[in-house]
């Protein structure tokens, strides 16, 4: 659906998708640490009657380019997600392979200091020689 106006001598078009799509509730993470996202809706307003997105006065967000808006908030004690999906967080554990590669990682970054630090004295005795 298109409709065109005029504004200052210039012509401009503004096209909306006719797709319309109700949001889906998904909560995320457990105990205090929850949160409440509700993605794929067409509509700026399709939350205003929920009671958790209108009580903390959040903003619906479009990535550019795409026709949907995507919404989170995060919830208190006694908050509710509407018609949720439950989606659990769950941690992963170091075991040997990331505890090598985070120190070879830290090495190199070491190892670079350390070469700048030499280039930048090596460069203060050549010119003050």
């Amino acid at each position: 659906m298109c409709t065109w106006r005029l504004f200052s001598q210039k012509l401009f078009f503004l096209c909306f998708s006719d797709q319309s799509a109700e949001p889906s509730f998904y909560k995320l993470g457990e105990g205090n640490n929850t949160v409440c996202m509700a993605t794929g809706f067409s509509k700026y307003s399709a939350l205003d009657k929920e009671e958790t997105f209108s009580k903390y006065k959040t903003v619906p967000t479009r990535i550019k380019d795409e026709p949907f808006f995507d919404e989170v908030v995060i919830l208190e004690e006694g908050d509710t997600c509407p018609n949720s999906t439950v989606f659990m967080v769950f941690l992963f554990s170091p075991d040997e392979k990331i505890n090598f590669l985070s120190l070879t990682v830290l090495g190199l970054r070491f190892l670079f200091l350390k070469s700048i630090l030499f280039n930048v004295l090596m460069t203060i005795r050549a010119l003050s020689s």
